[in-house]
């Protein structure tokens, strides 16, 4: 999420900036190495500090939506959660690629830890989970500070008492869905694997991915469309014809109201931009493979099983913000795509129903900042 030019600004704010920890420059063949070597400095001067006892972390982020700019409070807590394969009670929503998982796993390796969390998404119909995470979420912060743009983070520790315990068993019955991580997941099942005979002490905590869990009934959840652009040199990929029907419209301000999630869930339009005119995309049939399934209900799913079908990731510009899209499209005098945000019941449904949305179907904001709870993936919990 962080460009080379955001890396470089936040380093210029501050050089003990966690940015120079997880995301490593330089030649491949050395970065990881120095990222490690930067990893053990910070550990020694208590830049960093490991927590000595077994706890969690409340953590709560305040902001307004970027949508209509409604107050939000999303809330919930850092856990270590056991790695096990996709469907045994761990559910993605989304495809992954080699590449990211390839660098995540070097990084692993060298610092023999995982920097950043991913988030979960727990169902939890007792509301328990919700209930005792906001018990904890009172008195002085451990942690609290805002952004550059206007989100406030704090963090409580939670200590092991037996509302932790409590917690714990909530979770032997409730699944959960991956929000977003699903690299750093799949990678730190990669990891454990690895450990158990690369490493004398890789269990516990090598067994473990740090994760951010979340009710799925959390009022505060965010879900913001990704927007995409496709270059003329693929479009013989490009069949919208076959699919749906283009609507002239005027301006991307007209596609304001789809593009914010205000025309309702379920509904199969997309915004489409192709030599300086808009459109309202409308599907007219489903791709077969999807009919009966979760994905039949989702513009995302149809766009890339039926007009786009044969793009991969790679062949795609992604932003959250649909003037970048238009601009990418202008650029490469191809389409841009403009996409309603999806569901967090409609992300559960897929998931738990065994399958995966294409890449960049979601974007849970606001994003947890990396540096803040990290997780050792050697020695005991």
């Amino acid at each position: 999420m962080i460009s080379a030019s955001g890396r470089e600004a936040l380093v210029k704010k501050d050089p003990q900036n966690f940015v120079r920890v997880e995301l490593p420059l330089g030649d491949p063949a050395i970065r990881y190495t120095e990222a490690a070597k930067l990893w053990n400095e910070w550990n020694e001067a208590g830049v960093l500090r490991r927590e000595t006892s077994p706890a969690f972390y409340v953590y709560e982020s305040k902001f307004r939506s970027p949508v209509d700019g409604r107050p939000l409070v999303r809330r919930g807590f850092f856990a270590a959660l056991k790695v096990v394969p996709w469907g045994q009670g761990v559910y993605p929503h989304e495809k992954t690629l080699p590449t990211a998982k390839v660098d995540r796993l070097l990084l692993f390796k060298a610092l023999r830890a995982q920097t950043s969390p991913i988030q979960l998404l727990v169902q939890d119909s007792s509301g328990k989970v919700e209930s005792l995470t906001r018990s904890h979420a009172k008195g002085r912060p451990w942690v609290q500070f805002k952004d550059d743009v206007g989100v406030t983070h704090r963090l409580w520790l939670w200590k092991n008492d037996a509302s932790a315990k409590e917690l714990q068993k909530i979770f032997s019955k409730s699944p959960c869905a991956i929000a977003d991580g699903h690299h750093r997941y799949e990678t730190s099942l990669a990891y454990s694997q690895w450990a158990r005979t690369a490493l004398k002490n890789g269990a516990p905590a090598s067994d473990r991915v740090l994760a951010y869990f979340s009710s799925s009934d959390d009022a505060g959840l965010e879900v913001l469309p990704t927007h995409r652009a496709v270059p003329w040199e693929k479009r013989k990929f490009v069949n919208l014809e076959k699919w749906g029907t283009l609507t002239p419209v005027r301006g991307l301000a007209a596609l304001k109201k789809l593009t914010d999630g205000k025309k309702g869930p379920g509904l199969l339009e997309v915004g489409v931009y192709r030599e300086k005119k808009y459109f309202l995309y409308t599907f007219n049939q489903i791709p077969k493979e999807l009919v009966h399934t979760p994905h039949a209900n989702l513009a995302v799913a149809c766009l890339h099983a039926g007009p786009l079908k044969g793009l991969g990731k790679e062949d795609f510009f992604f932003t959250r913000k649909p003037s970048e899209a238009v601009k990418s499209a202008q650029k490469t005098k191809g389409w841009a795509f403009f996409l309603a945000p999806n569901t967090v019941k409609e992300v559960l449904d897929v998931s738990t129903g065994g399958s995966v949305m294409p890449p960049k179907s979601t974007y849970f904001y606001p994003k947890i900042p990396s540096g803040l709870v990290s997780h050792a993936l050697q020695g005991q919990l």
